[in-house]
């Protein structure tokens, strides 16, 4: 975990980023404050939320709590289909393909050029070159976090549009790169932290597993159990208790804490709670990223 606390006027702003998806439940038995820790204890796994019922946790988790912890480590395949209701225009792909460059070293040796003495280009190799655009990789940051009375089924499309996205972006050559992020302020019991946490799901040069994202993204199960001890943690890591509500969510200040953790140049997802929204957010980001002269905001 690296975190970063800022403290002004007695308020405190804490800014972390996970090593892990898994980290959080790991932290939440390490915490300082004894109540702050039982109740992480409890929350990271969706003990807490056992006594709602499977029917009231589908519509809070996304699932029941055994489906939901299962699904966190096998993936959740039934998500990635429903992602089909989701149109994209095409992109402006960068090209990729192979171009051959040449020096005086390389893979392959050019006997005309040796024979006409030109041995700084004798010698030709091929790589990988980006042509068009100004962005060969693309940082994505979901905005997990959301009010209590926000359904699972309208939660969905945060994941949901950023792994469309991906899907679309990887396609045309892109690599993509995706954080999950959970930012709610007033979070402690009295009203003086506020908080973001960010966690890397996937690292722009890994292959885009859309059934392990789905899990983590497009179902709130993961924030609202492990992203929740996250919450109390950060409450902790400034040494005040945990608030029962765990505070208000934010949309629109996740820039100012990624930059606390030097996490810049990344598309930031605002609220999005449906499938028109889902399509206007990525439409906007396609926009950007086809445009160099636009910086990602």
């Amino acid at each position: 975990m690296h975190h970063v606390i800022e403290t002004k006027g007695g308020k405190h702003r804490v800014a972390i980023l996970w090593d892990s998806v898994t980290e959080p439940e790991r932290i939440a038995e390490t915490l300082s404050l004894e109540a702050n820790k039982e109740h992480a204890k409890v929350t990271a796994k969706g003990d807490r939320f056992r006594d709602n019922g499977d029917r009231q946790n589908q519509s809070w988790l996304g699932a029941s709590v055994d489906t939901l912890n299962q699904r966190l480590v096998e993936g959740w395949p039934e998500g990635v289909r429903k992602l089909e209701e989701l149109s994209t225009r095409e992109i402006n792909p960068v090209s990729i393909r192979r171009r051959r460059n040449r020096g005086d070293q390389g893979d392959e040796l050019d006997m005309q050029a040796v024979w006409r003495g030109d041995l700084s280009r004798a010698w030709t190799k091929t790589r990988r070159q980006s042509r068009a655009g100004g962005f060969r990789t693309v940082t994505l940051i979901c905005n997990l976090s959301d009010s209590c009375g926000v359904s699972a089924s309208e939660l969905y499309w945060r994941g949901a549009a950023v792994l469309k996205l991906a899907d679309a972006l990887t396609a045309a050559g892109y690599g993509v790169g995706i954080y999950g992020s959970v930012n709610v302020r007033e979070c402690s019991a009295d009203s003086t932290v506020s908080q973001c946490q960010f966690v890397e799901i996937k690292a722009t040069d890994s292959p885009l597993d859309l059934s392990q994202l789905a899990s983590l993204t497009a179902m709130p199960g993961w924030f609202r159990t492990r992203g929740f001890a996250g919450i109390i943690a950060a409450c902790d890591l400034a040494g005040k208790k945990y608030c029962s509500s765990l505070g208000r969510p934010e949309h629109d200040n996740i820039g100012s804490y990624a930059e606390m953790l030097g996490l810049t140049n990344a598309f930031i997802q605002g609220k999005v709670n449906s499938k028109d929204s889902a399509e206007k957010w990525i439409d906007e980001v396609m926009a950007k990223v086809e445009t160099p002269e636009l910086e990602a905001a």
